[in-house]
């Protein structure tokens, strides 16, 4: 539809429309740029036409009475090759222009002061049009010798600049319909003095990745006058300590948005801001911090309390089989130590250490132990609070509120900060993750089969990733040889996955920790950079197998 659907202007008024494309779910899209306009006459008047209405930015869409009658406006929007027409109808009525003034009539500015001009027409039934942008600006002066200038360029279409002391007359020439108006303003330039040129704010902190901060030049004059020049300088971001190719911050020398840098990098940028006139430069300066962006929706992740230097937790029974490292310590709140069996354990719950071939001390952790009910430096009060703390953990990570964005395909995944799978959940290859909660009541898959699931930090090393299956009785994630690739900050001590029984695949690299309600089983060659914490809620089974040549590293 065009909007409006009548309308009523005088002989050289003027009207914009807007075209607006509405769909069958509620949502409405502008089509006015997209469309092609015409305005023929409802009923023929004529060569010259009732109405024109322009195609050119910016003023697309905006109709001009050219003389009394009536036209049918008219928007066609073409798309895959259907075209969408909507019409209006306007209405030239005999309304006549009483006025046209320019104002204000009379101001005052310093040497390279500015003032903004606007010209406006006045009709018999009281309606007013902005004619700035429509007219001609010009501003002579008696002695010749250039006291002002004025722009007829969009942005600063109307802006007057003082050149030199003196008196300037400032015309604008408004032509339609073979007929031009024309009003006057006097500008006086004084003998004020340019006092002091800022770059505000002084100072400026933004995120990466969309942080923005409108910075704005002043310049104050002797009189106390003071003039916005963002728009008439030119800017730009330098990083102050260099750090790389890409910088720190970016800044825009572009209507609408001269002056906005957006942050691009961590690091601390000199915004500059250049203004020129009468062949005057003047600078002033800014600085801009950029910082990681806040950690998302998930943030900040979950106490881990006294589970925080466990590599293994499991309620009553842990299976590790040959070649298997522990690089942290391991507990069975429920269970003994004949209940931690395999080829690289001592078993009959006679040592209170799992071999040095299958715990091992690294990178600063100071492991190697391993606590049961019956062994270990845990007391009894101690090995409960271990398993209380677990289960604070899972139900921390099962309780926060999860984004509703449905997430179906990688491509509805990208960029969000969370959303909900389907309970038939996805194959999470391929997908990219951004920082958040995301959640679905069924069953993960990993392969490789469109490549690594990545989790993308977006330079913040404080983003948090919660992943979830809520349905109980099922494995939330059963993967085959798939792997987690972290970029751009991520690391795996903030990336959490919580579930009721969890399954890695041979080969697959997995990255976090690991809350499972139930059993966790890591197949051949599958290495973990994270926790594998099972049996946090101590039910019936609470079990880890490792089923050979698995490494689990505690993250730092």
């Amino acid at each position: 539809m065009v909007i409006p659907a009548t309308a009523s202007i005088p002989v050289s008024g003027t009207q914009q429309y807007t075209a607006i494309e509405t769909f069958s779910d509620g949502t409405s899209y502008d089509r006015t740029v997209a469309s092609v306009w015409t305005a023929p006459d409802l009923v023929p008047v004529g060569a010259a036409g009732v109405a024109t209405i322009s195609n050119t930015s910016p003023t697309i869409a905006v109709a001009t009475g050219v003389k009394l009658g009536t036209s049918t406006i008219t928007a066609k929007y073409t798309v895959s090759g259907v075209t969408k027409t909507a019409t209006a109808i306007l209405t030239v009525n005999a309304v006549t222009s009483v006025s046209f003034v320019v104002t204000p009539a009379t101001a005052s500015i310093p040497v390279s002061g500015t003032q903004q001009y606007t010209a406006i027409e006045t009709f018999s039934d009281g309606t007013t049009q902005d004619r700035t942008a429509a007219s001609a600006w010009t501003s002579p002066d008696l002695s010749g010798s250039g006291v002002a200038t004025i722009s007829n360029s969009s942005p600063t279409i109307g802006v007057a600049t003082g050149a030199a002391i003196g008196t300037s007359t400032i015309t604008a020439k408004y032509t339609v319909g073979g007929i031009t108006k024309t009003a006057t303003a006097i500008l006086t330039v004084n003998a004020a003095t340019s006092a002091s040129f800022k770059v505000t704010p002084a100072t400026a902190s933004i995120t990466i990745n969309g942080g923005s901060q409108q910075f704005v030049a002043i310049e104050t004059f002797s009189d106390g006058t003071s003039y916005d020049r963002t728009v008439a300088s030119a800017w730009t971001a330098v990083d102050l300590v260099p750090v790389g190719a890409a910088g720190v911050a970016t800044i825009s020398n572009t209507s609408p948005t001269i002056g906005v840098a957006t942050g691009v990098n961590r690091g601390t940028s000199t915004i500059t801001a250049t203004y020129t006139v009468s062949g005057i430069t003047k600078t002033a300066t800014a600085i801009l911090t950029v910082t990681a962006p806040n950690p998302g929706p998930a943030a900040p992740g979950p106490d881990l309390k006294t589970v925080a230097p466990y590599g293994i937790i499991a309620w009553d029974a842990i299976t590790i089989n040959a070649g298997s490292h522990i690089y942290g310590n391991v507990a069975l709140p429920g269970g003994v130590m004949a209940s931690v069996v395999g080829p690289g354990t001592k078993d009959g719950g006679v040592a209170p250490h799992l071999t040095a071939s299958a715990v091992t001390n690294s990178a600063g952790v100071t492991p190697g132990e391993i606590n049961t009910t019956d062994n270990g430096t845990l007391t009894p009060a101690q090995l409960t609070q271990l398993q209380t703390d677990l289960k604070s953990v899972y139900d921390d990570l099962m309780a926060r509120a999860a984004p509703v964005t449905p997430l179906t395909t990688i491509a509805s995944a990208a960029g969000k900060n969370g959303g909900t799978f389907p309970a038939a959940a996805p194959d999470l290859s391929g997908y990219v993750l951004s920082p958040g909660i995301f959640t679905t009541a069924g069953t993960y898959g990993l392969s490789n089969t469109s490549g690594p699931l990545v989790l993308d930090a977006g330079g913040n090393p404080d983003a948090v990733f919660i992943i979830r299956s809520t349905g109980l009785g099922i494995s939330g994630l059963t993967s085959t040889t798939g792997s987690v690739l972290l970029q751009n900050g991520a690391q795996s001590k903030n990336i959490f996955w919580v579930m009721d029984n969890l399954t890695v695949g041979g080969g697959t690299f997995f990255q976090g920790t690991v809350v499972a309600g139930h059993v966790i089983t890591l197949n051949t060659f599958a290495n973990v950079q994270g926790r594998m914490l099972a049996g946090a809620l101590s039910a019936a089974s609470g079990a880890i197998t490792l089923s050979g040549t698995n490494v689990i590293t505690v993250p730092q």
